[in-house]
């Protein structure tokens, strides 16, 4: 589970982020919309720690984010850009299994759970 309580985040004196707090359980979808610079970016990144709150304190399965090694926390999380994210040279299959790659998993794991993926949105891995 994900969770932030009370996060804020200010640059100078503008305020980027004012006091949000929300949890998303394991299995859950969260989608974070918004007009272009109302925070959303600022927030994906203050959970994967490329950049520090102001102010509140964010969890993951119940630990501090502070008390995470970066590289391991950033393995565990993912997120769909706003702009083009995609390798253009790669199939969308490939794209998808470019972290699982990354993670070590296993040649059937990531063939199953890619599988899963193009299925679940009615995509073709020719693509």
């Amino acid at each position: 589970m994900i969770e932030l309580k009370n996060i804020s985040k200010t640059f100078g004196n503008i305020q980027a982020v004012k006091n949000i707090s929300f949890s998303v359980k394991k299995g859950e979808t969260l989608v974070l919309l918004g007009k272009s610079g109302c925070g959303k970016t600022t927030t994906l990144k203050m959970i994967n720690r490329l950049i520090e709150p102001s102010s509140g304190e964010i969890f993951i399965d119940g630990e501090n984010i502070k008390t995470i090694q970066e590289e391991k926390l950033r393995l565990g999380i993912g997120y769909v850009l706003q702009n083009h994210g995609l390798f253009p040279h790669y199939t969308i299959a490939q794209n998808i299994a470019i972290v699982p790659k990354l993670l070590k998993w296993d040649k059937d794991k990531i063939h199953k759970r890619t599988d899963e993926l193009l299925e679940k949105l009615h995509l073709s891995s020719q693509l």
